[in-house]
């Protein structure tokens, strides 16, 4: 089973990038918008079951395994940085979970920054989401 994702921003590319992932298989369990009427507005669009503007109500909600972080660089590093502080990685994997074909330890947490590009947003070929510069490790 793929990791519950929570989705920070709700900007035109978290409009796009939500039925992305949903259409790969992940499930979106959260929704982070700077304003509470935002995340609302487009939570209830896109059937997102809990949205919120508290940044730690997304990186502590019990279904969320994995973020998606849409908003200008300052805000990214701030939730980024945010992930990694005790508390916040409670179960980030907490069993082994296999993540895009790799078998992550118990207790490791992973940072990757990637783009994505899809058939309809002017990938030549495939049907899927195509990761550009990603990694695990």
């Amino acid at each position: 089973m793929l990791p519950g994702v929570g989705v920070f921003g709700t900007s035109l590319t978290a409009r796009v990038i939500i039925p992305l992932l949903k259409d790969e298989g992940f499930a979106v369990k959260a929704l982070w918008g700077r304003t509470q009427e935002e995340a609302e507005e487009l939570a209830k669009e896109m059937s997102v079951p809990f949205y919120t503007s508290r940044i730690d109500e997304v990186l502590l909600h019990q279904d969320v395994d994995l973020v998606c972080i849409n908003l200008p660089p300052p805000l990214t590093r701030q939730i980024a940085v945010k992930t990694l502080e005790p508390g916040h990685q409670r179960k980030k994997i907490s069993r082994q979970d296999n993540i895009g074909g790799k078998t992550m330890p118990r207790g490791s947490v992973q940072l990757s920054f990637c783009s994505l590009q899809h058939p309809h947003m002017g990938q030549s070929q495939g049907t899927g989401l195509s990761p550009w510069g990603c990694s695990l490790s």
